[in-house]
Parts: structure tokens; sequence; C-alpha cells
């Protein structure tokens, strides 16, 4: 008998992955014991809760002053920064070599410094994306090949094509793992 949409696992559903501190791990785990309830099916409670939209004002602002990563809407502030001429040359040809301005590229060393997280180009954004399709891609055709054998069908692979698809995927691993560390690595400043 099929499972009802509205509780969880059916061919159709989602999967999200998120990191949690373990203390809160933790906490959710102690809590869920508690009530005596499945930390999935809590979770898709209060899913289904926040998407109603109709909780009191208080718990909208508190929950709302819990999430992370916001952008920040508030008027920009100006700094100004002088540079010396090496530096200022240095740091043109950097954000041209890029393509994008030296306010941005500055701004972006910054958020890095700050934040610990690479901080990608348009063109890092372009390249990214086109990487995550292809294997997006693959995947589609890795479906395909597992539902005609679960089928029962005579589908037949030889070790030649799965190390083509092998090497296809890793190439494409690659590119993104380079392109990462460059995003990273670039704001180091070498002598």
């Amino acid at each position: 008998m099929p499972r009802k949409a509205s509780i969880g696992a059916t061919r159709d559903s989602a999967v999200y992955r998120i990191r949690i501190p373990a203390e809160l791990k933790s906490e959710w785990e102690a809590h869920c014991e508690k009530k005596g309830s499945s930390q999935h099916g809590m979770i898709r409670a209060l899913m289904r809760y926040v998407i109603q939209d109709e909780m009191p004002p208080d718990v909208h602002s508190w929950i709302s002053g819990q999430i992370a990563g916001e952008p920040d809407e508030g008027p920009k502030q100006r700094l100004e920064v002088r540079f010396t001429p090496s530096e200022h040359h240095e740091i043109v040809a950097r954000s041209e070599a890029e393509g994008c301005s030296a306010q941005r590229w500055v701004i972006n060393c910054v958020r890095a410094s700050l934040t610990n997280q690479p901080q990608f180009t348009m063109e890092t954004t372009k390249a990214l994306w086109d990487s995550s399709g292809q294997l997006r891609a693959i995947g589609r055709n890795l479906n395909q090949l597992a539902k005609k054998l679960n089928e029962g069908g005579s589908q037949e692979m030889s070790a030649r094509e799965i190390k083509q698809l092998s090497d296809y995927i890793y190439s494409h691993t690659e590119i993104v793992a380079e392109l990462q560390d460059a995003s990273l690595s670039r704001w180091k400043i070498t002598s």
C-alpha cells in the first residue's frame, strides 16, 4: 500500500540536508524522544506550521531572529581605503583578470576574509552552474540505467563505459574543486 504524500517518503518526495550544531542536535533528539515523536515527522510538522503563516507575531519575530545568513538589507556604509601605487596596480590587474571591478574585487576579499567562504565571480559561478548541470545529466542517465536494471532488463554496461562515466564525473569534480581553491587562494597575498 503506497504511503500518503503528506506523511513523508514517497517517490516524488524531496530530501533536505542541513548542518546543525552538535548541541542543537542533542537537544532535538532528546525533545523528540521525550514527546515520543519521530524527528523527521516533527520537522515536517514544523515546516507545515511555518508555511501556514498563521503563527503569532512574537513567534514569527523569534523565528526570524533565529535565521542565520539573511542578507544585510541596510544602507551601505562608506569606507575609504588608500592603497600604495603598487597595491592599487595589482588590485586593478587582478580584478580585470577575474572580470570584475576593482571595488567588487576588494569587497569579495573582505567578505572571504570575514566569512571564510569563497566569493565567486560571475565567470566562476557560470562555470559551476555548467558543471552542476552536466553532473545532473549524468545522474539522470545513471537513474535510467538503474531503473532498467531493476526492471530486469538486460541492459549491460561494459567496463569501458563505466570507466568513461567515472572519468567524466571525476573531471567535473576536479574542475569544481579547482574553482573553489582558486576562489579561496586568490585572496592570499603572495610576494
